[in-house]
């Protein structure tokens, strides 16, 4: 076997070792973690939306509007309250994720402002 095809193998053998490394620490999450994960990744992509259709219409759009084409499998798990108007918004998520009875509460803003109001 050439040097060169005995580097690749070793290349090839340490990525695969740091992508099994990866995997090993990354299923180490757990489902709070990963739902935290989800919601919060969730609601920085719809800012990044909302600000983008501000900048392109000079208004924010509602995204619990069906028409909106937004049918994310997370945003099924909360309850929404939204409120638009034409230069701000806010929307608060609301869910018991964990199951304990108490609900928790996120709010976001025009600002980009992801408050936890209330810890579930």
């Amino acid at each position: 076997m050439s040097r060169t095809a005995i580097r690749r193998v070793e290349v090839l053998l340490l990525l695969l070792l740091v992508a099994a490394l990866g995997g090993l620490h990354f299923s180490q999450v757990d489902s709070e973690e990963q739902r935290q994960i989800e919601l919060q990744a969730g609601l920085e992509q719809l800012y990044a939306l909302e600000q983008a259709h501000y900048a392109r219409f000079g208004r924010y759009f509602d995204p619990g509007d069906s028409t909106a084409g937004l049918e994310w499998e997370w945003l099924g798990a909360y309850e929404w309250k939204i409120k638009i108007q034409e230069s701000e918004f806010w929307i608060a998520a609301r869910a018991d994720r964990d199951g304990d009875g108490q609900q928790g509460v996120w709010f976001l803003d025009e600002a980009n402002q992801l408050q936890v109001l209330i810890e579930d």
